[in-house]
C-alpha cells in the first residue's frame, strides 16, 4: 500500500482525473476535477518495484528482514541504477553486501568496457537516431511513407541503445564498487518469438512481472483461458507501469496479445518451431516488425499521432524519399543485422578477458566516436521519465 500508494499519487492521479473527466464528458455529465500537476520524481517506477521485491520476499519468507536501516537505505538509493534500472532483487543485493567479493583486474577491465560502450550506445547511436525519429513522432502530418517507416525503425533502435546504454553504464559503475548486477539486455531484436523477446528485453523487469505478478495470478496452471487472461493482465499492467497514458496501455495490451496468440496458435505451426535458418529468420522479421508496430503507441504522444503515423505508412512511396532516406535505411539494416550476428556472443567479456591493451584500444576508439559523432543536442535518457 505504501509503495504503490506513492506511485499512484505521483504518477497516476492526474491520469485517473483526466480519464474520469473524459468519460463523464462522453456521458454528457461533465466533471471538472482539477489535476494535481505534481512533479514526477525521476525513476520512481524503478525504485518502487525494487522496494516491493524486498517487501514481498520478506512476506513470503524468502528473505530475512534487514535490521540495519543503513543497509536498507543503501539498497533503496544505490545510485548507479536508481534512475532506470536494472531492477535488482533484494536477495541479490544483500547477499553481495553480506559476502563481498574482491574486485579483480578483469572486473575493472569489464566495467570500463561496459561504461565506454554504454556511452557510445547512448550518445553516438541513440541521440543521433532520435534526430530522425522525433521529427515524425512529434509532427507526423505530411511525412511520406518511407520517411515514416524509417522513423519507426529509428525509434526502435533509439530506445534500445538509449536504455541498454544506461544499464551498461550502471552495471559497470556498480561492478567498480564491488556489486555484480544482472544483465538487462541480450540482443532482443534477434528474438525468434515474443516470449524470447521478453527474455532478452529489459530482462529484470520481465522476471519481476513474471515472479511477482504473472505467477501470483496463477501463471499457466489453470488452463489456456486463465493463462491468456493472466498474460493480458500482466502485460497491460506492465504497459501502465511505463507511463500514465492509454497509449502505454495499448502498447502493453498488444504485447499481451502477441504472447497469447503465440501460445494459442503459433506454437502449433511446425515452421514457427523449426530451427532451420530460413523459418528462424522469418520469425525474427515478424517479431521485430510487430514489436515496431507496438513501439508506435509507446512513442506517439497521443492516439491521433499514432493514427497519422499508421496512415502515412500506407501511402505510396515517393522516389525522392527513397534516395534521401538511403543512409538511414543502411544504418537500420546494419544495426538489425548486427543484432542477429551478435546473438549469443558476449564480446564485452571477451575484450575484458583479453587484457589491458585490447581494452585500452577499445576505449580509445569509443572516445574517438564520441568526439566525431556526438550530436549538437543532448537528449535525456528515455526511461528517466518512468
Amino acid at each position: 500500500a505504501c509503495n504503490l500508494g506513492v506511485l499512484a499519487v505521483f504518477k497516476y492521479a492526474d491520469f485517473a482525473i483526466a480519464s474520469l473527466n473524459g468519460a463523464s464528458s462522453y456521458l454528457h455529465a461533465p466533471l471538472a476535477i482539477s489535476p494535481l500537476e505534481m512533479l514526477l520524481p525521476v525513476g520512481i517506477s524503478f525504485y518502487t518495484f525494487q522496494n516491493m521485491s524486498y517487501t514481498i520476499d520478506v512476506y513470503r519468507g524468502q528473505l530475512q528482514a534487514r535490521r540495519s536501516v543503513l543497509d536498507y537505505a543503501l539498497f533503496t538509493t544505490f545510485f548507479p541504477q536508481l534512475l532506470a534500472g536494472p531492477i535488482v532483487r533484494a536477495s541479490e543485493f544483500f547477499s553481495q553486501l553480506d559476502h563481498p567479493e574482491p574486485v579483480s583486474a578483469q572486473d575493472v577491465r569489464y566495467a570500463i568496457v561496459l561504461i565506454a560502450i554504454g556511452y557510445v550506445k547512448k550518445v553516438v547511436l541513440a541521440d543521433n537516431l532520435a534526430a530522425h525519429a522525433d521529427g515524425v513522432f512529434l509532427s507526423p502530418a505530411g511525412a511520406g511513407a518511407w520517411h515514416t517507416l524509417l522513423s519507426v525503425y529509428a525509434f526502435a533502435f533509439q530506445i534500445y541503445f538509449d536504455f541498454s546504454g544506461y544499464t551498461d553504464i550502471a552495471i559497470g559503475l556498480a561492478l567498480l564498487l564491488g556489486l555484480r548486477f544482472p544483465k538487462n539486455f541480450d540482443t532482443p531484436y534477434a528474438a525468434t518469438s515474443f516470449q524470447e523477446f521478453w527474455r532478452r528485453w529489459h530482462m529484470t523487469l520481465s522476471r519481476w512481472l513474471r515472479d511477482y505478478l504473472y505467477i501470483t495470478l496463477g501463471g499457466n496452471r489453470y488452463g489456456p483461458g486463465r493463462t491468456m487472461a493472466n498474460l493480458m493482465t500482466t502485460m497491460i499492467l506492465g504497459g501502465l507501469w511505463h507511463g500514465a497514458s492509454w497509449t502505454f496501455v495499448i502498447w502493453g495490451g498488444l504485447h499481451g496479445l502477441f504472447l497469447a496468440a503465440e501460445r494459442l496458435l503459433f506454437n502449433q505451426w511446425h515452421w514457427w518451431r523449426s530451427n532451420h535458418w530460413v523459418p528462424r529468420l522469418m520469425r525474427t522479421l515478424i517479431v521485430f516488425h510487430l514489436v515496431c508496430v507496438a513501439w508506435v503507441f509507446f512513442r506517439a504522444p497521443d492516439f491521433a499521432a499514432a493514427r497519422t503515423i499508421f496512415a502515412n505508412m500506407l501511402l505510396p512511396f515517393r522516389a525522392a524519399d527513397l534516395s534521401a532516406g538511403a543512409p538511414l535505411a543502411s544504418l537500420v539494416f546494419a544495426l538489425f543485422a548486427a543484432q542477429i550476428v551478435m546473438a549469443g556472443k558476449d564480446l564485452k567479456a571477451r575484450f575484458s578477458a583479453a587484457g589491458s591493451v585490447p581494452v585500452g584500444l577499445l576505449v580509445a576508439c569509443c572516445g574517438l566516436l564520441l568526439v566525431w559523432f556526438t550530436p549538437g543536442k543532448s537528449v535525456p535518457f528515455i526511461y528517466f521519465q518512468f
